[in-house]
């Protein structure tokens, strides 16, 4: 079912959260994540063991702006804790790494001049959390970005998926048996999903030539979840598409032995 993605990008407070997390911040200064690089090539496990219970969840509040206020960022970034060390250093750096590239993608290059009076190009970013349990972590991103002097808003959707035990990222490819009866598979159910609940609206023409098209996209207990930017695939009085595929849709496609076997079953 679509959802407007973009009411879940205003930030309620823009202050300082200050939890215990992998990214050091302090006070409300402003300072920019620090980097990190989290390579997966593994398959994840299935062996439960490292994991009796879910993770929690907490946040922290980026704020940093360039010297000249030509652009500002908050961020409201997802901390884990809980579970194994190891596991949870995993996951908070690969999200740091993650934020950072939207930040990166954000002011990575120059960014129109302010004019007198106007406000400077801003980013505000914001997460929801779509499953947390002891094997499975699956967050969203939603990242707003305003251009000094632009008309409009730039709604973009992210997300970021987790096998909690080793805490390894997930890819969509983890989760399914044939990434090529996968793709034919998420394309159809996706785009009748789309179709019937946007119509017309809907510009998108039903096909896709790899799972790269369907990059955002995370695990819920109804089904896997795929979301895109506003005017990517449909008209901008869509908002921000998303459509949900029930588990039961997609059973063939899904490892049983994989991150989502349990959820298909």
């Amino acid at each position: 079912m679509t959802k407007d993605r973009s009411r879940r990008a205003r930030l309620g407070v823009l202050g300082c959260i200050a939890v215990a997390a992998s990214l050091a911040a302090t006070g409300c200064s402003s300072t920019t994540a620090p980097t990190a690089e989290i390579i997966y090539t593994a398959p994840p496990v299935t062996d439960v063991s490292a994991a009796s219970v879910a993770p929690t969840i907490d946040s922290i509040v980026i704020t940093t702006s360039a010297p000249d206020n030509q652009w500002s960022v908050t961020f409201k970034k997802p901390v884990i804790s809980g579970g194994s060390n190891a596991a949870v250093k995993k996951m908070n750096d690969a999200i740091i790494a993650k934020v950072n590239g939207y930040i990166h993608d954000f002011n990575g290059h120059e960014l129109p001049p302010v004019v007198a009076g106007n406000k400077p190009s801003t980013l505000e970013g914001n997460f929801s959390i779509a499953i947390v349990s002891p094997t499975v972590l699956s967050l969203r991103f939603s990242i707003v970005t305003s251009v000094a002097g632009a008309d409009s808003l730039t709604i973009e959707p992210g997300s970021i998926s987790f096998w909690v035990p080793t805490g390894a990222t997930l890819a969509l490819t983890d989760l399914v048996n044939d990434p090529k009866a996968a793709l034919s598979a998420i394309t159809k159910q996706a785009y009748s999903g789309l179709k019937a609940d946007l119509g017309d609206v809907l510009t998108w023409n039903g096909k896709a030539d790899s799972l790269a098209f369907f990059d955002a996209w995370d695990i819920n207990k109804d089904g896997l979840e795929f979301l895109w930017a506003r005017g990517k695939i449909a008209g901008l009085s869509a908002g921000s598409p998303a459509v949900t595929i029930p588990w039961a849709n997609i059973k063939s496609i899904i490892r049983g032995d994989g991150p989502a076997g349990s959820f298909e079953k």
